[in-house]
């Protein structure tokens, strides 16, 4: 019994030292490609997350609905009407690793709901339509054992362009909403696929209906995944993802910058202003200021943290997927001047 144990503990030390020789010496770019190919996985096909809590929950009715993009692909959304006729309609989608509830677990200890911050909409005499985009949540997508219905990849932005188209269609053909006034509130992923499909179907976008859009956290999606990577693993691996990514799939990154200027009407921008994944500690400046200087329309910003007016959160980025919660003003208020009737 002795020796067994003693063999067993060599056994062990020597794995643990051929793994460590591994990882600092990295033969053949063995824990590289490893890598890689684990965060490009965890980017197209990541983890299907529950809806613990519905609108029922937090008081207000709604119904389950599909919408159907041009390429085959059923989202599951809720339908929320206001509690009293109204003709002004908010499409609101997520972040990536969310659905329309939000994360339970989150990112770095903070949780996502979005539900409170739907609630004060609803209370506010909006009609809500929200949606998870595709292969997350419940809606069909995702690739492989994580597929539902028609296999497609999670993009990031890239390809869930296409949701977002679908969601304004859906809005402008429904009986009761189609001829409401529109803004779009989305949020990180889901406001880099909203910059896209405006330059992919400005015709579309162009609908005088559409009154407004509120970005929560649009990222410059290679600055942000390097210093995610850099925050996991001390490597500088972003090239590499981005290049299997793109020959694995035939798509790369988001491009903010390239896609924000096609948009035609007034953004509220909102940003954690010292989020370590969008915050350049060089400069002293975040990502989203260059987005902003990108944008061609009237646009304004909400910081969220701790020393900025309504105080909040501890500077993590997923304190913004709760801040209009507790903090609703500056949202309502933009809405509220969007909405406004012409003079």
């Amino acid at each position: 019994m002795i020796n067994a144990l003693k063999f067993s503990g060599i056994a062990v030390a020597l794995v643990a030292g051929l793994l460590a020789f591994v990882w600092f010496a990295n033969p053949f770019g063995v824990r590289d490609d490893f890598l890689v190919d684990r965060i490009v996985a965890m980017r197209v096909a990541p983890e299907r997350l529950d809806l613990p809590e519905t609108p029922e929950d937090h008081g207000m009715a709604y119904r389950d609905v599909d919408i159907l993009t041009d390429d085959n692909i059923r989202l599951s959304a809720w339908e929320i009407p206001a509690p009293r006729p109204s003709d002004r309609t908010v499409i609101v989608n997520h972040p990536l690793t969310t659905t329309r509830y939000g994360s339970v677990e989150g990112l770095d200890g903070v949780s996502a709901e979005f539900l409170p911050m739907l609630r004060h909409l609803h209370d506010a005499g909006y009609n809500i339509i929200t949606y998870d985009h595709r292969g997350q949540g419940e809606s069909d997508g995702g690739l492989g054992a994580l597929a539902r219905g028609t296999e497609a990849p999670v993009g990031a932005g890239v390809t869930e362009w296409q949701d977002v188209v679908a969601s304004l269609r859906y809005v402008l053909g429904h009986d009761a909403f189609g001829d409401d006034q529109l803004v779009f509130l989305s949020q990180c992923m889901g406001a880099n696929a909203t910059f896209l499909a405006w330059q992919n179907e400005p015709e579309l976008f162009s609908h005088p209906q559409i009154r407004g859009l509120v970005a929560n956290q649009p990222t410059l999606s290679d600055n942000m995944t390097d210093r995610f990577i850099r925050a996991r693993t001390g490597l500088d691996l972003v090239d590499q993802v981005e290049a299997v990514q793109r020959e694995q799939y035939g798509f790369g990154f988001a491009n903010a910058l390239e896609t924000v200027p096609s948009v035609t009407v007034p953004i509220l921008f909102s940003q954690v202003e010292r989020d370590r994944y969008t915050f350049d500690p060089e400069t002293g400046r975040n990502d989203i200021e260059q987005i902003m200087a990108a944008a061609t329309v009237e646009n304004e910003i909400v910081w969220i943290g701790p020393e900025h007016p309504h105080a909040f959160g501890t500077g993590q980025r997923f304190d913004a997927y709760r801040f209009f919660n507790t903090h609703p003003e500056p949202l309502l208020d933009f809405l509220a001047r969007q909405f406004a009737e012409p003079e």
